[in-house]
């Protein structure tokens, strides 16, 4: 793949921690849904696969939400990881345009089982099995807003667009008419993305609090706003705004970290107060025992000990 079509990628990678794999008794399992590029995906695994070799896929996690015709290309690769040689890790890759019937791709035979089970491999450690999915998008592809719906109504005769953007789009094309017009000249495909992707930089900034801005979102501003500017719109009139938000992302980083020791502590101290708790329940034990004790040691004689009175 060519540099300039890497750099239009936004890539990212999970990884999938198997537990008791040799107790796995159905034909087919996934891991968690994760979410890279805005889009959600899973592992699927077929860990007998035909009984020779594993089967391992990428799967749409919400194909069924594909609007028709539509599809989501991604570039990914699925690894096996050798848990004692990183390097002696399995990895296979491709590339694929996924629909709502084409939902998941993989590769059939992945890793021979007799592999996956031989201890000396790596790949079965403590009866976890290890698989990674790397996967990259388009960053025009890049689903950003989760009210993003898939109705796409044509906009003042530009294109079918996402009908959520739609006041958004009418409010600012009215007070900067220049947005149209500098448009009407482009190819209709070329309109209907330079739209789309304006309204998803307006919802984001109108559905997001600042207090509520961590990296990801940061991430996110800033691939729409530097696709948005391939489309050769006149953004004077928002830049200085864009710009004030990136302007107060170290002050947001400070916060962020700020919030992740403070759930640190307060974790710490409702495991000092448990041990805490556990710690008086000993006292009042050792206090019950104590006392039985003493109580016993002052009903003794000494007589008792030598077999005879004292006189």
């Amino acid at each position: 793949m060519k540099k300039e079509d890497q750099d239009d990628l936004v890539s990212g990678t999970f990884t999938w921690k198997i537990d008791q794999f040799s107790n796995f008794k159905a034909k087919k399992y996934y891991s968690d849904v994760f979410v890279i590029g805005g889009f959600k995906w899973r592992i699927l695994i077929y860990p007998k696969g035909n009984n020779v070799g594993e089967y391992l896929y990428l799967d749409v996690a919400d194909s069924s939400t594909l609007p028709s015709g539509s599809s989501r290309y991604a570039k990914f690769s699925l690894i096996a990881v050798n848990q004692l040689d990183r390097n002696k890790s399995i990895t296979k890759d491709t590339e694929h345009e996924f629909t709502a019937v084409e939902k998941d791709l993989g590769f059939t035979k992945f890793i021979p089982l007799s592999d996956i089970h031989d201890p000396a491999t790596g790949y079965l450690v403590k009866d976890n099995v290890i698989v990674e999915a790397e996967v990259s998008v388009r960053k025009g592809d890049i689903k950003i807003l989760e009210k993003e719906t898939g109705d796409l109504i044509n906009f003042k005769g530009l294109g079918r667009i996402e009908l959520a953007f739609h006041p958004l789009l009418e409010e600012v094309c009215l007070s900067h008419p220049l947005l149209i017009e500098c448009q009407q000249k482009r190819s209709s495909r070329f309109v209907e993305c330079a739209f789309t992707t304006l309204g998803r930089l307006l919802h984001f900034l109108k559905t997001r609090k600042l207090k509520n801005m961590n990296q990801d979102g940061y991430e996110s501003l800033q691939l729409l706003w530097e696709e948005l500017e391939t489309f050769k719109f006149n953004l004077a009139w928002l830049q200085p705004h864009v710009e004030s938000i990136f302007g107060t992302k170290n002050m947001a980083g400070r916060v962020e970290r700020m919030r992740e020791d403070v759930n640190i502590l307060e974790n710490e101290v409702k495991s000092r107060r448990a041990m805490l708790a556990a710690a008086e329940v000993d006292l009042e034990r050792a206090k019950g025992d104590l006392v039985k004790a003493e109580q016993e040691f002052k009903m003794g004689d000494l007589d008792s000990v030598i077999g005879y009175p004292v006189a």
